[in-house]
Formats: structure tokens, sequence, C-alpha cells
């Protein structure tokens, strides 16, 4: 399934947010959770919302700040 995804960016140290990019994915899921990550052409989404549009943030850093710390670390 072929989907929108709306790339955004978050203002610094704000909740307001501004549309960076539109994308078209080649989707295996109709819907997404928040937190999930999405990988397009190398690079890595963090998705934020998707509920009439699939928004989504460059994921840069390796803590994903949706899902708990404890099931981001496997158990050694």
């Amino acid at each position: 399934m072929i989907r929108n995804m709306y790339i955004i960016q978050y203002l610094a140290q704000s909740t307001a947010w501004y549309l960076c990019e539109t994308v078209q994915i080649q989707s295996a899921h109709s819907k997404y959770r928040r937190g999930e990550i999405i990988e397009d052409n190398d690079q890595r989404y963090l998705v934020i919302e998707d509920f009439g549009r699939l928004r989504v943030k460059r994921f840069t850093c390796e803590i994903n700040p949706f899902v708990p710390l404890s099931d981001q670390f496997p158990n050694q």
C-alpha cells in the first residue's frame, strides 16, 4: 500500500512543529502505533501519530522516547 508520510520537525523547546517534507512510501501496515520506527531509503523515522495522516520525525538517537527504557535494552 502506498502512503504519504509527513516528516515534521519540532521547534526548539516547544510542542509546535512544522512540515519539512512529504514522502510517499510503500507501507506494509495500514496503521502504525506511536513510537514505532519506519525505515525508508536508509533513514529511520519515529512515528508521532497515525490518525488521519502518518506524521513522523527523523530518528537520530538510539533511545526511543515513546518506549520504556527497560524494553529498549536486551537483558544480559
